[in-house]
């Protein structure tokens, strides 16, 4: 019982100590550290005689078997680093992270073998150590572990580029470590599994023998997690016997690095992994991985301390050897970065000179080596003399390590600049801070107006509204800002996070996914400093390799080259289809965008170019797009089809799931109804997912027949409007649609093909087929607001202004249904540009819209508005009290409007 109670105890100290000791200046691990070398200290001292359970308790930590360190907490803390990973980070850090965990830990435990024999030549210790023992100890004491350098670079705000080329070092360092550690051993105690091969051949045969193992489990796993659909108990489950599995099987049974096969299999998950596992269960994941990293953090740093107070035998002179040991260490860290530093600032990101300081200082020692030098201490083939020094040494560098470096690396971060906040990222965070801080204030002033909270204090409410110090920006810091960059920078987040969106909606496949994003952290190294629209990674990703098509003509392999082209081309469509819908919504951003800095020289010009050129290098890209999509469906109008059939069918479930989850919410429904209907929707959604999607192209009535304002009226009204549609094809370039035509040719429904709708010279639209053009030119005999041009060559369905008035007099329905469309056209537009609408996605946007009314007002009505948003698609709306006039289409923004005769208006409750 004794490991249940002082683990009972561990996880009682760990959340008082991040409870209450948050703001202690000292890193969590090092409290930790702290408090276990208390409780070492007074198990020494007899101080829980008497308390048998206590007593025995500490008595199993301070003598627990290293191999438990290894095999228990070791999986848990490797693969959540390595799973927590930004893999493409850690790609980019990987070439300076491998030069210091391969050639560099060989280097550091070459020279601290000669330093430990250069002491003993000099008689100031290691008497009798010989130069395998020295080996050994280097191996041991080379080998980092910065999870408190790691943290608090990430509470301080550092780059994550240092940070993650710090943690990168470790986790392949350990495994190069123990390679080398165990390998030395063997030749020490001749017991083990070392073979008759070089120490070279050895250590390849244990590294790559443990990534390969890594590689192969996570493909199996990845495989199975594939097939699970939702399932977190089961996906996570698996995730969990992966990680212990490798490491057992690695170390256990193959005698590789199970270390280097955990960091393998922990990039397998936080690449591939992320869009295998199931969209829902991601989260939810990575929350349990970083419970169970607090969990074994917690543990191992108390035992360590533990160990550390409880073990260790020692000399006064022993204290004198550390402090020249301590010392050394850092001298031979500092020799090898300087060794490697003129082709590490080469490699990757580059190695900064203030980020090497860190990367010098910030070279911890930690549970791995103690949990090897505990081995070492237990092996009686070594003279006890020797195991006593190599513990006490080793303990005594991961506790001055943690205890003088981790609680003063701050300092050294801070003194070099490497928190400090860019200067236009510093004024666009004070621009925001601004907007708060006045949007704040304007919601006091209308909670003021409210019954339940109109006798508040609100001078005490003012001072919980947010008070801070704004970072202060020299002139000369202002005049090297470059705001462009900046805005670019973030738009490029956005659009990632727009990627990622989609793919959770079921809107994006994994594969379409996993290369938009790759393909924009690229972009995003660049900071901005290259236009939005310079995206050549597109056309490797649209073109079809010319080799399929080369093989279509041959006999037997035929099929399978046109199966190819046919899923590279729906891959296609995808990526593009997403992109397009990442540049609608980021073009949203730029609108809310606060493009003021303060700059002397900068005028309401200069914010104004910078947010035009914005938003025409994302309209260059939405374009862009849209011309792809185009030729896909001219060229491959099944694919088309069937993709946007799969897509419509994937929105429909989760439409129906978030709907039956609302439901609940409400108390419409029990927990076991609930959960039936989930379960059968996400049969449907595996599926789908799991089966191709086939459906042949519509026929042009058919098409018509399908728009929604047509399906919702009587099937006479629905027949006549399908008689008087006209049929007829138009060439590439030739004009559907003049601009300040008065409309007499009626409306069109696009039924194959696409057009390009354009203002003046500029495209502002390309629509494809189901799109229905000019229906205000039916109902009001508005002019053509713009030109149309066939793109492609396209068959369109005309429906005469005449005809339609007729069949719209036999049928207020249709009357309304189409106004209906033309207001939802012209809400889109409108609110989208305007707080809050403007950060919503466009299905969100459209999912409110559908519950909008539209209501055609008689002259002189008015219309209370309060706590109401209206849109006036036609006619003319008046406030009485200020004599503002709204000319339509605009968002009526009054508590109370009046009407012109034959008004049409759009209106919802506000959101």
């Amino acid at each position: 019982m004794e490991p249940l109670l002082f683990i009972i105890i561990a996880l009682v100290i760990g959340a008082a100590t991040r409870h209450f000791l948050k703001k202690t200046p000292l890193p969590f691990t090092v409290l930790l550290l702290i408090f276990g070398l208390g409780l070492g200290v007074l198990a020494r001292l007899e101080f829980f005689h008497g308390i048998h359970s206590i007593e025995e308790a500490l008595e199993w930590a301070g003598k627990i078997d290293p191999h438990v360190i290894l095999f228990v907490f070791l999986p848990t803390l490797i693969f959540e680093a390595a799973f927590a990973m930004d893999v493409h980070t850690f790609k980019k850090s990987l070439g300076n992270a491998s030069l210091l965990a391969i050639p560099g830990i060989v280097f550091a435990l070459v020279l601290t073998a000669l330093f430990l024999m250069g002491l003993k030549l000099l008689n100031i210790g290691f008497g009798s150590w010989e130069w395998k023992m020295a080996l050994l100890f280097g191996s041991v004491i080379s080998a980092t572990d910065p999870v408190a350098v790691v943290a608090l670079l990430k509470d301080l705000g550092a780059s994550k580029k240092l940070g993650t080329l710090i943690e990168g070092e470790s986790l392949l360092n350990d495994g190069t470590a123990i390679v080398i550690f165990m390998v030395i051993f063997v030749g020490i105690t001749g017991s083990g599994h070392g073979g008759d091969s070089s120490i070279f051949v050895e250590f390849g045969k244990v590294a790559f023998g443990g990534i390969l193992l890594g590689v192969i489990v996570g493909a199996i796993t990845l495989a199975w997690v594939k097939k699970v659909f939702n399932d977190a108990m089961v996906e996570i489950t698996l995730i969990i016997a992966a990680a212990y599995l490798t490491f057992f099987v690695a170390e256990h049974f193959l005698h590789v690095s199970g270390v280097l096969g955990l960091v393998a299999l922990g990039l397998a998950m936080a690449s591939a992994g992320r869009t295998r596992i199931s969209a829902e269960v991601g989260h939810f994941l990575h929350e349990f991985w970083e419970l169970a990293a607090f969990i074994a953090n917690t543990l191992i740093f108390l035992i360590v301390g533990v160990v550390i107070a409880s073990r260790t035998v020692f000399t006064l002179n022993d204290f004198v050897i550390l402090l020249i040991l301590y010392v050394g260490l850092h001298v031979i860290r500092l020799l090898l970065i300087i060794m490697f530093y003129p082709l590490m600032k080469k490699i990757g990101y580059g190695l900064p000179k203030k980020d090497a300081y860190v990367l010098w200082y910030g070279a911890l020692r930690g549970a791995i080596g103690l949990a090897l030098a505990l081995i070492v201490a237990g092996e009686p083939n070594i003279p006890e003399e020797i195991r006593n020094q190599f513990l006490f040494y080793t303990a005594g560098i991961v506790t001055l390590t943690l205890l003088v470096n981790a609680t003063t690396i701050k300092f050294l971060v801070n003194g070099l600049g490497l928190t400090d906040i860019p200067p236009v990222k510093a004024m666009m965070f004070s621009n925001a801070f601004k907007a708060i801080h006045k949007e704040s204030k304007k919601e006091i002033d209308v909670l003021r107006k409210d019954r339940f909270m109109g006798g508040a204090n609100w001078e005490t409410v003012n001072t919980y509204l947010p008070h801070r110090e704004l970072p202060k920006i020299s002139d000369e810091e202002k005049e090297k800002m470059d705001p462009m960059a900046e805005a670019r920078r973030r738009i490029l987040e956005k659009e990632k996070s727009s990627y990622w969106n989609q793919f959770k909606e079921g809107l994006l496949s994994p594969l379409a996914f996993t290369k938009l994003s790759d393909n924009m952290n690229e972009i995003i190294d660049k900071e901005g400093n290259i236009p939005l629209s310079e995206r050549e990674y597109l056309n490797s990703l649209w073109r079809i390799p010319k080799v399929f098509h080369y093989f279509e003509t041959f006999p037997l392999v035929g099929s399978f080259a046109k199966k190819a082209v046919f899923e590279r081309l729906g891959l296609s469509y995808d990526i593009a289809r997403g992109f397009v819908v990442s540049q609608e919504e980021i073009s949203k951003l730029v609108s809310s965008m606060d493009f003021d800095f303060n700059q002397d020289d900068q005028t309401d010009d200069e914010e104004e170019r910078i947010a035009q050129s914005i938003k025409d290098e994302i309209n260059e890209n939405r374009l862009r797009g849209l011309n792809y999509i185009k030729e896909i469906h001219q060229g491959f109008p099944e694919i088309t089809s069937s993709i946007e059939t799969k897509q419509a069918t994937r929105s429909i479930l989760n439409f129906e799931k978030s709907a039956i989850a609302k439901l609940q919410k409400e108390g419409q429904l029990e927990n076991d109804e609930t959960e039936k209907m989930i379960v059968d929707v996400e049969k449907r959604m595996k599926k789908l997912m799991d089966s191709p999607l086939i459906t042949t192209l519509m026929e042009p009535i058919e098409v018509l027949k399908d728009v929604s304002w047509l399906k919702a009226v009587d099937e006479n009204v629905s027949s006549e409007v399908i008689k008087i549609a006209k049929e007829k094809d138009h060439k590439p370039g030739q004009k559907l649609i003049e601009r300040g035509d008065s409309g007499k040719k009626g409306m069109v429904v696009i039924a194959r093909g696409s057009v390009k709708v354009m203002v003046g010279d500029t495209v502002v639209d390309i629509l494809g087929t189901g799109s229905v053009i000019g229906e205000m030119s039916v109902l009001a005999g508005v002019p053509r607001t713009a030109n149309v041009i066939a793109d492609t060559p396209v068959t369109a369905l005309w429906l005469s202004s005449e005809d339609m008035q007729n069949v719209i007099k036999k049928s207020s329905e249709l009357e309304i249904n189409l106004w209906n469309t033309a207001g939802q056209r012209f809400a889109e537009n409108l609110l989208g540009s305007i707080d809050p609408y403007m950060n919503w996605s466009q299905i969100k946007m459209r999912r409110w819209l559908s519950d909008f009314e539209i209501r055609k007002i008689k002259e002189d009505e008015k219309i209370n508005l309060h706590n109401k948003i209206a849109v006036l698609v036609y006619g003319v709306a008046s406030d009485k009290e200020t004599g503002h006039v709204y000319q339509a289409p605009s968002v009526v923004d009054i508590s109370e409007a009046v009407f012109s005769k034959n008004a049409w208006v759009m209106i919802s409750e506000q959101k």
